[in-house]
């Protein structure tokens, strides 16, 4: 009784502070889509900035099935999204049953190249998820300055309070059938590339 109580109260204290921070936040948003479901793609570090910002959003996001994924998912639930158990590692092939299933009704956000890297992979059941739900990728670039960088493999970004930040999203990318597959990977790390361009001359 004693633990369950400590993780409600710690799910709570997460998710309020994670609320109040999105509320200092200033986001700039550019071509986000107006038809979903589609399949939200981010590399790793950005993962805080999306989900602060669609926090709310009916939005599906797959989290381990392992005892740390149990700290990330109760938060990440009481922001709004819907919660998909597994990974590549673990329940694998019943996390991926579980985004098709949900993509009926959900928009899903992945980072094709987490949990664990390298930094820049992208994992092929992201064009596998796409074939089998019939919904598009979207790719999601990230812009900001004001933030913390952690020493971490993927150098993950955690937005500063007052920090601005601007979310680009790419056009639908569509994968009909495997031979899709390679041309929608190179328009997934085009679109990204052109944006970190754009805002390192920027």
């Amino acid at each position: 009784m004693k633990d369950k109580w400590w993780f409600s109260s710690y799910s709570f204290l997460a998710a309020g502070l994670l609320k109040l921070l999105k509320k200092t936040l200033r986001f700039e948003v550019f071509n986000q889509p107006e038809k979903e479901p589609v399949i939200y793609a981010f590399w790793h570090r950005n993962l805080m900035y999306c989900t602060l910002l669609r926090a709310g959003d009916p939005i599906a996001v797959i989290v381990s099935a392992s005892k740390d994924g149990d700290l990330i998912s109760a938060p990440v639930g009481r922001l709004g999204y819907h919660i998909v158990r597994g990974s590549s590692s673990r329940r694998g092939s019943q996390a991926l049953k579980g985004l098709v299933r949900a993509a009926k009704e959900y928009s899903i956000a992945i980072t094709p190249d987490g949990p664990r890297g390298p930094v820049g992979t992208v994992h092929p059941g992201m064009f596998t998820l796409a074939l089998l739900a019939k919904i598009p990728i979207v790719a999601v670039h990230v812009d900001a300055k004001y933030e913390w960088v952690f020493s971490s493999w993927d150098r993950f970004r955690f937005p500063m309070p007052f920090a601005k930040a601007k979310v680009y999203y790419s056009d639908p990318i569509h994968v009909n059938s495997k031979d899709d597959i390679p041309i929608a990977e190179e328009q997934y790390r085009a679109f990204l590339l052109e944006k970190e361009k754009e805002n390192t001359l920027s």
